[in-house]
């Protein structure tokens, strides 16, 4: 009888110990989708409180934009830098100008060709460089008039 108590005793364990591992596993795995439903509910309520962008108005983005790229015109006109690095501080500026949705083309066309220039040497001819880069810049004010 001793012998089948040690035998009933050894089946019961293995079966016990299993079976702990699997109540344990069971337990991680709950632990861990809870888990990432509690950090995707706090990232939503996070990203439904901050308003990273704030909402203005046509006409207000618009005023921004002509007043942007009045506020380039003015730099090129008044700085005294030298026409490779007026180039490269003018296309870091442009590209961070908000441009209304009509004007978009013509702002990226202009953007362009400012990028062109400064690729193809500006230092030629630094005065018509210049007087190049201001024409650009004025169409862009006089679009909307056409």
């Amino acid at each position: 009888m001793s012998d089948k108590k040690k035998k009933i005793d050894f089946v019961l364990l293995v079966f016990g110990s299993i079976a702990l591992f699997v109540i344990i596993a069971v337990f991680i795995i709950l632990y861990l989708l809870f888990n990432k439903d509690n950090k995707s509910k706090n990232n939503s309520l996070i990203k439904q409180n901050v308003d990273l962008n704030p909402t203005i108005t046509l006409q207000e983005l618009s005023d921004n934009y002509k007043k942007d790229i009045e506020t380039q015109i003015n730099f090129i006109k008044n700085t005294d830098k030298d026409i490779a690095t007026l180039s490269q501080d003018l296309e870091n500026n442009m590209l961070k100008i908000h441009v209304p949705t009509e004007e978009r083309e013509k702002f990226l066309n202009v953007t362009l060709q400012l990028v062109r220039m400064q690729k193809q040497g500006l230092e030629i001819d630094p005065k018509a460089s210049k007087d190049k880069i201001l024409e650009l810049l004025n169409s862009l004010l006089n679009y909307e008039e056409k």
